[in-house]
């Protein structure tokens, strides 16, 4: 195997990466399901459905139940129940430093997520990352979802920034296969959503058992002169609206 292209954009996951909301998306669902379909799945297939796009999450059972879903309501309840519990949500801060260093190293830096806008809103105040954040990939805006690649090939259209100059992050086998499919290094993290035996068996090109794993590989980066700015920078324009509403004020940072 030949030596890597030098990196030149890091892209983060934010759910079980810089984030930790394993817990709550599990009760989130869990809650939903029971109430809507009178379903009760086992924690470890509830914990799989995480890295998956809300509206994939809520058709998941569809093959399994008599009549249809209220998918539209299920999305607002899961949200709902989410919001109303926001508070068991927990900030990882080595590896939100390791955002902001990769940023202050010159690295172009990505957030890529399957989470929608909405449910966003409800997490991104308390990283407080708008300051080192180049662009960000929601559920909206592509049309097809992690594993797919579209997102972080989204994300790297916007940075200008070629498949093998750059890495994504995450905790899922979705983060995994997206990454891959587009052509970027792949870094799994141990501290998120789906189990260490299932990362290791996607082989990523990097495996971090601790944030401060993470954050000591981002720091031993090399310096690099310019910072690649964002060619449509979305974040900032999406950050400003969620002030502009309100959404995650009221003393939620960590």
């Amino acid at each position: 195997m030949g030596k890597p292209e030098p990196l030149c954009a890091v892209l983060f996951d934010i759910d079980g990466t810089l984030i930790d909301t394993v817990d709550l998306i599990v009760q989130a669902l869990d809650y939903t399901y029971r109430k809507h379909l009178g379903v009760a799945l086992p924690r470890a297939e509830l914990r799989r459905l995480i890295g998956l796009p809300l509206s994939v999450q809520m058709r998941y059972l569809d093959d399994r139940i008599t009549g249809s879903a209220p998918h539209e309501q299920m999305e607002a309840d899961e949200v709902a129940y989410y919001a109303a519990n926001r508070h068991l949500e927990r900030v990882i801060p080595e590896a939100v430093h390791a955002v902001q260093t990769a940023y202050r190293k010159g690295y172009a830096v990505g957030l890529v997520t399957s989470k929608n806008r909405e449910e966003l809103h409800l997490s991104l105040p308390k990283l407080q990352l708008d300051a080192y954040v180049d662009t960000i990939v929601t559920a909206d805006d592509t049309e097809r979802h992690k594993p797919n690649p579209d997102p972080v090939l989204c994300a790297l259209e916007r940075l200008q920034v070629a498949p093998e100059h750059a890495i994504y992050i995450g905790d899922t086998v979705f983060d995994l296969s997206c990454g891959r499919a587009a052509g970027v290094q792949v870094a799994a993290v141990a501290w998120g959503a789906h189990l260490p035996e299932d990362l290791r068996a996607a082989q990523p090109d990097y495996y971090f058992e601790t944030p401060a794993d993470l954050l000591e590989w981002i720091e031993q980066l090399p310096v690099i002169e310019n910072h690649a700015k964002a060619k449509k920078d979305d974040f900032r324009t999406y950050a400003e609206r969620a002030d502009r509403v309100g959404a995650g004020t009221g003393g939620d940072a960590d």
